[in-house]
């Protein structure tokens, strides 16, 4: 701890290279063990928004409003974030104190609804949309601080890595969170679930807290002549890659998002799952990012980003189609698997790609720009088209010759959201460009290894390699024991 201190003291003048590096590998380690806290949170606490909104009666327009609202007051939080630590010169306050604000959110999110039913629902939505707020205020200066704390040849394993802590953690916590409110709403203690889920996620915000506290953050410093406005983001859309680059992203988020609030509608009130059912689909999402997020960290390494944004974007508009006609449990949670195992590919080699085009001075500001268009898209159009097909999108559809009866007006609105999220994918993808040297490597080539099964294949190497390296430990043992 105090070689962290005396490093972040720029002022201190023999602070020596070794003390940097010992505080950065030290942050790296700090923020794996963050990432299996930060997952409790989520995995006891967002996850669970959904189902708690339901739980207080909420429709379509309801939903709709608590899966776009959040983000969209997030993708604001994150422009005042960069702003303060742009004025500050600091990004670890900024950071601690709003991950401890946002797990206060936690307690007022449960118990308003809870003594005041008349506003449950609207106050449940205020606390989430704060906790939005905090969390994404602390996203530019969290992202601009670790980028300078890992190395840029190491960041895609680095983070595929974390990635992997996250995921097993949030698997873990959502099935405990799912076993408690099946249990308790088996008792008619429906309250006493989320009660006791909201406070384990909250407990674990405030350890998150701690350890961010213990991170080291470089020295940061930046220039009136890193400062650029939105307008200037906007205005150089033609000619900037960077904008290209959001756009694309921010339309198949956007078009992802029409039908992205009403799955769990679909999953809880159309299909009569209950939370088992409901968390062990979702955990279908996560064992695929798990099981894949490595071998997409090694190509985001090794080809770049571009090439496994392009990949990922043409197998997107795929995944929400069998939603509309498959209703076994079984088999939509193996589309989860896919699901997962591609978004991995896609949200790490977005998240990359930010890392590589920006300089460390403009990476705040940047990526708070590229969330604020996100959330706009996603606002529109989970708020405004999904809600509107939500409601006006019928169930029966004849097509002469064929007929076609939908549980409920849901399905219809994934398939028109898999169809639009082709028109990005084609038309914006294949424009960008990569930003630093790799091997070049076609997106068509990634496609094909990533159908045959290279992936798995890939883990599956890595599992015989750590099972035997003991063994190879014991016979070197034997043979230099025989030797002597």
């Amino acid at each position: 701890m105090q070689n962290i201190k005396q490093a972040e003291n720029t002022s201190v003048p023999n602070v020596v290279p070794e003390q940097i590096e010992f505080a950065k590998k030290r942050t790296q380690r700090l923020s794996l063990i963050e990432s299996i806290s930060s997952a409790c949170m989520f995995g006891f606490g967002d996850n669970y928004f959904a189902p708690f909104a339901l739980f207080l009666n909420a429709g379509n327009q309801a939903m709709a409003i608590l899966g776009t609202l959040p983000p969209a007051i997030g993708s604001l939080a994150q422009i005042i974030g960069a702003s303060i630590a742009e004025r500050m010169g600091k990004r670890k306050p900024i950071i601690v104190i709003f991950v401890f604000l946002q797990a206060l959110c936690y307690l007022p999110l449960f118990w308003i609804p809870f003594f005041f039913r008349s506003i449950g629902l609207t106050s449940m939505i205020i606390m989430a949309t704060l906790c939005a707020f905090c969390i994404n205020l602390t996203g530019p200066p969290w992202l601009s601080m670790m980028s300078d704390v890992v190395p840029e040849t190491k960041r895609g394993r680095y983070f595929a890595m974390r990635l992997r802590f996250w995921v097993v953690a949030i698997i873990l916590s959502m099935v405990g969170g799912g076993i408690i409110l099946w249990w308790c709403n088996l008792k008619n203690f429906t309250w006493l679930g989320f009660g006791i889920i909201f406070t384990t996620a909250a407990a674990a915000r405030i350890y998150s807290s701690y350890l961010l506290n213990l991170h080291y953050d470089p020295p940061f410093n930046p220039s009136k002549e890193d400062y650029f406005s939105f307008w200037d983001f906007i205005r150089k859309t033609p000619q900037s890659n960077f904008a290209k680059f959001t756009l694309a992203v921010a339309s198949i988020n956007g078009l992802t998002n029409i039908a992205g609030p009403f799955f769990s509608v679909y999953m809880l009130r159309d299909l009569n799952w209950n939370y088992i059912q409901f968390t062990v689909n979702t955990i279908g999402f996560l064992v695929g990012q798990l099981v894949f997020i490595s071998w997409w960290g090694m190509m985001c390494d090794r080809h770049g980003n571009r090439s496994v944004l392009i990949a990922t974007s043409l197998i997107i508009p795929l995944i929400p189609l069998p939603w509309a006609f498959l209703k076994s449990f079984s088999l939509l949670m193996c589309l989860q698997f896919i699901s997962g195992s591609v978004w991995s590919g896609f949200n790490l080699a977005a998240s990359n790609f930010i890392l590589d085009a920006c300089t460390p001075k403009k990476r705040p500001r940047a990526t708070s720009y590229y969330t604020a268009v996100n959330s706009f898209f996603s606002l529109i159009a989970g708020s405004v088209i999904g809600a509107f097909l939500a409601e006006h999108l019928v169930s029966d559809y004849n097509f002469g010759f064929m007929h076609i009866t939908f549980i409920s007006s849901l399905p219809a609105v994934f398939i028109v959201s898999g169809i639009l999220r082709f028109i990005p994918a084609i038309l914006i993808m294949p424009y960008l460009k990569e930003v630093r040297e790799t091997e070049p490597i076609k997106p068509a080539q990634i496609l094909w290894r990533f159908t045959t099964g290279e992936p798995i294949f890939s883990q599956l190497q890595q599992l015989v390699n750590l099972l035997s390296a003991p063994i190879k430990r014991i016979n070197g043992s034997d043979n230099q024991e025989s030797a002597d």
